[in-house]
């Protein structure tokens, strides 16, 4: 139960990617009309003044060596810049939440909830901060276009060790915020985020990003930072 849990529960932000060119999202890619860096600049203004806000999100995980792939569903709630909730309710009801200092995973009905140190999925909150923390390790380039709707954002590996090989992103080109994000890992394995039904400054209840223990249940602590 618990492998099958770690497996489907939602982990989030930038994944990365097999070395094999990526297909067009949408159609009518183009060349950027701007540069990485002046997106960029964009992306931080934007998160500077973003409020509250939640997003219906879908996680689709494929490995082309084992021919299977799993999805799950549900809803993201954040307050930037550090706050964070995510519930699944398909194919399982799952819970993970940071609350500025830690990450807590559980399942429904479960009778252990997992806490991580670091802020895990709270990279969600603020791409900005994730943007700068992977420079580290990725060449960050802006790729493509498309008319009216994304710009492609493609990080690739310059420095290893690294959890993933190559991470795309596409950033909506009128609210500068996530549509979707796909992360590969040396082996092929993809794990890919889609965001959509965006809904700004909703003034969440503070106890919304609070660890609300579930009845007979017990924290496990697990050490590292959460991971898909």
């Amino acid at each position: 139960m618990t492998k099958i849990f770690f497996k489907t529960a939602l982990a989030f932000w930038l994944v990365a990617y097999a070395a094999a060119p990526t297909a067009a999202v949408w159609p009518y890619d183009k060349p950027p009309s701007i540069s990485a860096e002046e997106l960029l600049r964009r992306v931080a203004e934007r998160y500077e003044t973003l409020g509250d806000f939640r997003a219906d999100v879908a996680v689709v995980t494929s490995s082309p060596f084992l021919d299977e792939t799993s999805s799950s569903k549900g809803v993201l709630y954040a307050r930037p810049p550090n706050l964070l909730r995510v519930e699944l309710s398909e194919p399982l009801e799952q819970t993970v939440i940071f609350d500025g200092e830690f990450t807590y995973a559980y399942a429904a009905g479960g009778h252990q909830v997992i806490r991580y140190g670091g802020p895990g999925l709270a990279y969600l909150t603020n791409l900005p901060r994730t943007l700068e923390e992977f420079s580290a390790r990725y060449d960050v380039s802006l790729v493509a276009e498309t008319a009216g709707r994304a710009y492609e954002l493609r990080l690739s590996l310059k420095k290893e060790p690294a959890l993933f090989s190559k991470i795309n992103i596409w950033v909506d080109r009128k609210r500068l915020v996530p549509l979707r994000a796909d992360f590969y890992d040396a082996a092929g394995n993809r794990t890919s985020y889609r965001f959509s039904g965006y809904r700004f400054n909703q003034n969440f209840r503070a106890g919304l990003f609070a660890l609300e223990l579930p009845a007979g249940a017990e924290i496990v602590d697990a050490g590292g930072q959460y991971r898909p």
